[in-house]
């Protein structure tokens, strides 16, 4: 499937399922509204220590979060060079094990600064009708999320760091 028939796709969905009620105040934070895009992430073993994940190169990606209550997020490993026409299956497994990609709806717990997001859709079909639970911080133009993930079997703690979009 072509990527615009999978934006339009998933617009329609979005369209279909309706808009959610109002969020309350305790669920409403309008600081994490917008456009953030991806700065880095770092990850830290139980101890403190930091580990390294990931692609060599890094990663892009943006995340949005809408004021109606919807989210948005694209993760990709930078230094993909192939070509849909000729891109091996060795290439395309490395980039999909590199990805995310996750849309639905979001809420926020202002007191215990948690954001709550439902995966209406997910690159990874498994994770589909299940909630990410993390932590959040926002100072000025910077977004935190935080929280556990497990990476080859270890149990480590993820600090995303994003920047707004002006």
């Amino acid at each position: 499937m072509r990527p615009q028939h999978v934006l339009a796709l998933v617009v329609l969905i979005i369209r279909a399922t309706g808009n959610p009620a109002a969020l309350n105040a305790q669920q409403r934070d309008t600081a994490v509204e917008g456009v953030w895009r991806l700065v880095e992430e770092v990850d830290h073993r139980p101890d403190g220590s930091l580990i390294k994940t990931g692609p060599a190169a890094g990663y892009s990606g943006l995340l949005i979060f809408t004021s109606s209550g919807y989210m948005s997020s694209t993760i990709m490993p930078n230094g993909r060079t192939w070509k849909r026409e000729t891109v091996t299956p060795t290439e395309l497994r490395d980039t999909f094990e590199g990805a995310s990609a996750h849309a639905g709806r979001y809420e926020c717990d202002t007191a215990k600064h948690m954001v709550r997001m439902e995966n209406i859709l997910s690159l990874d079909p498994a994770d589909e009708g299940q909630w990410d639970v993390v932590g959040y911080r926002v100072q000025r133009d910077t977004l935190e999320l935080s929280g556990p993930w497990t990476y080859n079997g270890e149990k480590l703690t993820f600090t995303i760091r994003l920047s707004r979009v002006k």
